[in-house]
């Protein structure tokens, strides 16, 4: 199983750039969810996402497994929890 970490950010968040800098830099693969596109709005609000960035790891569908709170950020912490999940 193959689980794919994505970002949720905002363009209006200064931490999500300087979060999304340092991954880059450290040449993390992610995808991207935009919160600034209205269309995303509904999805959005179902995650219960309002603070940025939001880290979560995905299935190969699209699922989400695992939600991070905001604030954790941690590569070390989001591959534990990548590791933990394809054990199960």
């Amino acid at each position: 199983m193959e689980i794919k970490t994505r970002i949720i950010k905002s363009n209006k968040c200064f931490f999500c750039k300087k979060y999304l800098k340092t991954l880059s830099q450290q040449n993390y693969d992610f995808t991207i969810y935009d919160a600034d596109d209205s269309a995303n709005q509904k999805q959005l609000d179902e995650w219960k996402v309002s603070d940025m960035p939001v880290v979560q790891l995905v299935s190969e569908d699209g699922s989400v497994l695992w939600q991070f709170p905001p604030g954790q950020l941690s590569t070390r912490s989001i591959e534990a929890k990548k590791s933990q999940l394809i054990k199960k």
